[in-house]
């Protein structure tokens, strides 16, 4: 009986390698799909930030122009006036009106427009009122004036256009 029991031993010794490789087989493949989810979660991860972190960038730039933007305003503002009555025959006002042209490429360039006043119907949205007129002419909330242009980019204003509107 002692082969018996040193066979019957290593037979139990054996199925208990077995199930103890099979066991470490498991916790072997749960540990490979833990690693791999968390390699999926990471790169998930990485890929919102670097698309947050564009958007931000590009917001970053959006802010600047406008800002840039409003900082230049009174400038232009100040070449329109100095051109509007000037007289158009000076080699002086055609240098003035040749900056002016500058500029406004330049707003166009960085997709900065005008918003459109006179002639269009006051909307809240783009125009700042500062008086009204009666004019049968003109159609009900038609803008008659514009006293300070306005400027838009990417939809967002800039700043206001300052108008006078009819009736």
């Amino acid at each position: 009986m002692d082969n018996e029991n040193i066979e019957n031993e290593q037979q139990s010794v054996l199925e208990e390698e077995a199930m103890q490789e099979q066991d470490d087989a498991v916790q072997t493949e749960d540990f490979v799909a833990a690693l791999v989810n968390k390699l999926k979660q990471t790169a998930a991860d990485y890929e919102n930030y670097r698309k947050r972190s564009e958007k931000e960038k590009a917001g970053m730039y959006d802010r600047g122009i406008m800002a840039f933007a409003t900082e230049l305003l009174p400038i232009m503002d100040n070449f329109a006036l100095a051109t509007k009555n000037a007289d158009h025959g000076d080699n002086f006002v055609k240098g003035v009106l040749m900056i002016q042209s500058q500029l406004n490429s330049m707003f166009e360039n960085m997709g900065i427009t005008k918003i459109l006043a006179v002639g269009e119907t006051f909307n809240t949205k783009f125009h700042n009122a500062v008086s009204t007129i009666e004019d049968e002419n003109l159609g009900t909330q038609e803008i008659a004036e514009e006293l300070q242009t306005g400027y838009i980019y990417k939809g967002a204003v800039i700043r206001h256009s300052v108008v006078v509107v009819a009736n």
